[in-house]
C-alpha cells in the first residue's frame, strides 16, 4: 500500500470515528468519555483526543457531572452536543404553500418563513417561491456557515437518494432535479423526502408505532399517500410508487370521477382535499359545515366517503397483514371528529379473522413537517459512512 493511500486511510478512519463518538453524544449526551469508550469500542486515549478536539471546535460542550454507575458515587463529565454551532433549514413543499424553519440542533425552531400560491405554474415560479424562503431564513441565522443543510418533505413520488421529484400531483412537475438545483445555488446539502415516509419514520422511531415491526401509515390531507414498513425498513417498490394507496380503486359508478392519474375512482378523488376541490367543487370547511347542518347531498357524500376508505383499508389489511395501520390527515380531522371511529368499526367488521388483531391508530397531531425535515439533516450530519466495513 503507498504512502498516499496509507494517509488516506487513516483520515478516513479518523473521521469515521469522531462520526461515532458525535453520533452517541448527540444521541444519548450527556454522556461521558468513558461510556463513549465502551460503546464505540475505541481505547479511551483514541476518544480524549476526539473529544478534545470537538470541545476545542466547540461542536461540544461540558455539562453536569453524571453517575457512571447506579449507587457507585463516582461521578464523570457529561458531554452534549453544542446546540448553537449547527443549524438545518426544514422546508415544507406543498401544493399551495412553502413553510421552513431554522433548527438548532437540539430541533427548537428560532425563525421561520411562508409563501402561499394558489398554482405554481411553471418550475420558475416554484423555484422563486423556494428561494425566497430559504434567502429570508438564510438572513436571520447568526452564521451561515453553520448551516449543515435543507431538508424538504414534499407531498408526492421522491427519489430520496438522487434527490428528484419524481411525480407531485399538488405541484404539477415531473422528475425534477430539486436538491441539484438547491446545491448548486447555495452550496448547502440539499435532502429530500417523501412526507408521508418522513412522518413514518418518526412513527416508528419515536412515536405510535415504535413497538410495531410491520405497519402501515396513510395520510389523508391534500392528497392521499401511504409508506409501508416491513421489518423496521420502508418498502418503496421498484418505482417509488409502492404504498401510493391514493390510487387505489374505492369509487365506483356515478362515483369514480376522473383522477390526475388517468384513471378513475382512486380514493384521492373524494377522500382528499385537492379531490374534493375538484370532483365536488367543495373545501373541507364546507364539507363539514354541510354535515353539521344536515345537509342530504353531504351526509350522502359523507356515506360514501367513510364506506370506500373502509373497504379499502379493509383490503390493504388483508393483502399485507401488518401489526398496525396508522392514520393521520386534515381530512379526517376536519371532516367530522366520529370519522376514524366509524371506518375502523367498519373495517375491524369485514377483516378476516386471520388479520383481525390488527391494531388502528389514528393521529391527531401530526409533528411538524418542516421539523421531520430538518431532521433529515441533522440525521445526515451525524451518519456514519457506509464503507467502514472496507478499513
Amino acid at each position: 500500500m503507498s504512502v498516499s493511500v496509507k494517509q488516506t486511510s487513516h483520515m478516513l478512519l479518523k473521521s469515521i470515528n469522531q462520526q461515532k463518538v458525535l453520533f452517541l453524544i448527540y444521541s444519548e449526551g450527556p454522556i461521558s468519555r468513558v461510556e463513549l469508550a465502551e460503546k464505540t469500542g475505541l481505547s479511551r486515549q483514541t476518544v480524549t483526543n476526539i473529544v478534545n478536539r470537538l470541545l476545542e471546535e466547540k461542536i461540544i460542550v461540558v455539562g453536569e457531572l453524571i453517575n457512571l454507575e447506579a449507587g457507585s458515587g463516582r461521578k464523570r463529565v457529561g458531554l452534549h452536543i453544542n446546540s448553537s454551532h449547527f443549524y438545518a433549514i426544514g422546508l415544507e413543499l406543498a401544493g399551495k404553500y412553502i413553510r421552513g424553519k431554522v433548527y438548532n440542533l437540539r430541533q427548537k425552531a428560532i425563525v421561520s418563513a411562508e409563501r402561499t400560491i394558489n398554482r405554481y405554474g411553471s418550475v420558475d415560479v416554484l423555484l422563486r417561491l423556494l428561494h425566497e424562503v430559504i434567502d429570508e431564513l438564510l438572513t436571520q441565522v447568526p452564521d451561515t456557515s453553520k448551516v449543515k443543510g435543507i431538508g424538504i418533505s414534499i407531498q408526492g413520488l421522491v427519489d430520496s437518494l438522487h434527490g428528484i421529484v419524481l411525480r407531485t400531483p399538488g405541484i404539477g412537475f415531473h422528475r425534477l432535479p430539486l436538491s441539484q438545483l438547491l446545491e448548486d445555488k447555495y452550496n448547502i446539502p440539499v435532502h429530500i423526502e417523501n412526507d408521508v415516509n418522513l412522518l413514518s419514520v418518526n412513527e416508528n422511531m419515536n412515536g405510535c408505532l415504535k413497538e410495531s415491526t410491520n405497519n402501515i401509515t396513510i395520510k389523508f390531507d391534500y392528497g392521499t399517500g401511504g409508506t409501508i414498513v416491513h421489518d423496521k425498513q420502508i418498502i418503496t417498490g421498484s418505482n417509488f410508487v409502492a404504498g401510493e394507496f391514493g390510487h387505489y380503486k374505492g369509487f365506483y359508478g356515478e362515483d369514480a370521477y376522473p383522477c390526475h392519474c388517468g384513471r378513475s375512482g382512486c380514493l384521492t378523488t373524494l377522500a382528499s382535499s385537492s379531490g374534493l376541490g375538484v370532483s365536488i367543487k367543495c373545501t373541507l370547511e364546507e364539507f363539514a359545515e354541510g354535515l353539521k347542518i344536515g345537509d342530504p347531498k353531504f351526509l350522502a357524500l359523507y356515506e360514501k366517503i367513510v364506506d370506500g376508505i373502509s373497504i379499502a383499508m379493509a383490503n390493504i389489511i388483508t393483502f399485507i397483514n401488518p401489526d398496525s395501520l396508522l392514520m393521520t390527515g386534515r381530512v379526517i380531522q376536519t371532516i367530522s371528529p366520529e370519522m376514524f371511529g366509524e371506518i375502523k368499526s367498519r373495517v375491524m367488521h369485514q377483516l378476516p379473522v386471520t388479520v383481525n388483531n390488527v391494531q388502528m391508530i389514528h393521529l391527531c397531531n401530526k409533528p411538524d413537517e418542516s421539523k421531520l425535515a430538518a431532521g433529515l439533516v441533522i440525521k445526515r450530519a451525524f451518519e456514519i459512512p457506509l464503507d467502514t466495513l472496507s478499513l
